[in-house]
């Protein structure tokens, strides 16, 4: 049943419609200390610049093939904060903890439905792309569409909808919620269809991906203590930033990429390497 033609297409809904729903779901009706939760937003978004930077050196020094320099750059960059960061944070210090995720993760959904994306697509047309030729028009159409995409739009709907404190009628909050909830098991059994093409040897034979999982999962939290720790006195939300930053590398990455074959792969391998890892590095 679930065949690489079903799998790209579940990745494809899942990337543009369900999590959308789920963004927007993932602020209605939370509360907080409006100034320090925008010190929180600003304190995400700035670890958000940073980490590209960062992802862009190490691909170069693992000398990473031109055609997954972008994938390998999403491996570095984003972390799956919200289906594994979730339920950690939650059990540590509480529900409350689910939405300061929610806040310091918010430019997570903006950078990779643009960034990410455009890398990822970057990687799998690398021999298409010519910078010296000028974009048709219907070329800078599909680039502006790329970046104003489903993803972006819900990530800045949802930021409006918490600062204005818009409240949202229930048929509205409980049917974003009804459909974004699904993201959570379809992103697994994608992420399983993919791996499950490859022979399991493969998980340990890349090399490049031992050093990808032990940044992710230990170096890249360490810089977020410190960093954060700086900027926010709250030492609670500190630690909340600090584990959710460690996660493995977010399964969005595998989806979103799972359309093109060599990109896939990498993703896929990597999404699951680190998650055995993480099963030693999250305790």
């Amino acid at each position: 049943i679930l065949d690489e033609g079903t799998s790209k297409r579940l990745s494809t809904m899942i990337v543009n419609y369900v999590l959308p729903f789920l963004i927007i779901s993932s602020v209605a009706g939370i509360e907080g200390n409006q100034g320090e939760v925008l010190v929180l937003f600003l304190a995400g978004l700035l670890c958000y610049c940073i980490f590209p930077l960062i992802a862009w050196v190490l691909v170069r020094f693992l000398r990473v093939p031109v055609t997954l320099r972008g994938t390998y750059m999403c491996m570095l960059i984003f972390s799956n904060n919200s289906f594994m960061g979730y339920p950690v944070v939650s059990a540590l210090f509480g529900n409350q903890a689910i939405f300061y995720t929610t806040i310091f993760h918010m430019a997570f959904n903006l950078m990779f439905f643009s960034l990410g994306m455009i890398l990822i697509r970057r990687d799998a047309q690398v021999d298409e792309y010519k910078p010296d030729r000028p974009l048709r028009p219907r070329e800078r159409l599909a680039v502006v569409r790329q970046v104003a995409n489903n993803g972006v739009i819900a990530s800045i709907l949802a930021l409006v909808i918490y600062f204005c404190r818009i409240p949202l009628p229930g048929i509205v909050s409980e049917t974003c919620s009804f459909i974004g909830n699904v993201c959570m098991p379809l992103s697994m059994m994608v992420i399983g269809c993919s791996i499950a093409g490859y022979p399991l040897r493969e998980l340990f034979t890349e090399k490049r991906v031992y050093f990808v999982a032990a940044f992710r999962l230990i170096l890249l939290p360490l810089l977020t203590y410190f960093g954060v720790g700086l900027l926010i006195p709250n030492n609670e939300i500190v630690k909340i930033a600090t584990i959710t930053v460690g996660m493995p590398i977010a399964s969005l990455v595998a989806m979103g990429s799972a359309p093109f074959r060599e990109q896939g792969k990498a993703a896929s391998i990597a999404v699951v390497f680190s998650t055995l890892c993480s099963m030693a590095t999250i305790p």
